[in-house]
């Protein structure tokens, strides 16, 4: 099953645990209390009708999940999240939506597209990542090798931990930021390599999985984790 979420605005925390149920709780916002007088409708908002009572609208088809955030953007409101850890996650909104989104624990596919920050901590891919401004921050506990990652930030800086031994064909692109690594790329074997401002290619540990990352003028960090 996938879980679409779109237009959510500011921190979106995603946790995933071991269980079938999807959990999202307000934590900050408008209050959703229904009057008397209205006792027994729905909001409606110009995206759609709440039928959550948290200023959602929650839609299945098939095996997609569809959760779109109604609330206009004059109105603050977020939200926390805790779904099963094997569903696949895409995430969608527009800059004024200013959304961050936090992902932790899943074992599926990611896709996300903001304007904001993406921080995934304890994941294995594949990853489809693309920001404009914010900083694309990823942990792994081990590499999906099933299918291609692309990682792609215009001017917000790229932090990745990758599994020591992870085996992947690397793809490199920045225009002036500066890819920095400790693991044995072109540049040579320092302990910390520099690079900046070109593309290259790179087989680690052998090859395997097309690993693509991209920055225009952010940063890119690439380090070895367990």
């Amino acid at each position: 099953e996938k879980l679409s979420l779109i237009n959510f605005m500011g921190a979106l925390p995603i946790e995933g645990y071991n269980g079938k149920d999807i959990v999202i709780v307000p934590t900050s916002g408008p209050s959703f209390d229904v009057p008397e007088r209205a006792s027994g409708l729905k909001p409606v908002y110009p995206d759609g009708t709440d039928n959550t009572g948290i200023g959602l609208e929650l839609e299945k088809s098939g095996k997609l999940i569809t959760v779109r955030c109604l609330l206009p953007i004059t109105t603050t409101g977020t939200y926390k999240m805790k779904i099963p850890n094997n569903l696949a996650i895409m995430a969608e909104s527009g800059c004024d939506r200013a959304n961050n989104i936090s992902i932790q624990n899943m074992k599926n596919e990611i896709e996300i597209k903001t304007c904001g920050a993406i921080s995934l901590k304890g994941v294995t891919g594949p990853l489809v990542l693309s920001s404009v401004t914010g900083e694309i921050d990823i942990d792994y506990s081990k590499v999906n090798k099933d299918k291609p990652v692309s990682i792609n930030s215009v001017s917000g800086n790229i932090d990745i931990t990758l599994p020591a031994s992870a085996p992947a064909d690397l793809e490199i692109r920045t225009t002036t930021g500066t890819v920095t690594s400790d693991f044995k790329l072109p540049a040579g074997d320092e302990d910390m390599a520099h690079l900046g401002g070109k593309t290259f290619t790179h087989a680690l540990n052998g090859g395997g999985v097309d690993y693509t990352i991209v920055s225009v003028t952010g940063n890119i960090h690439l380090t070895k984790g367990n």
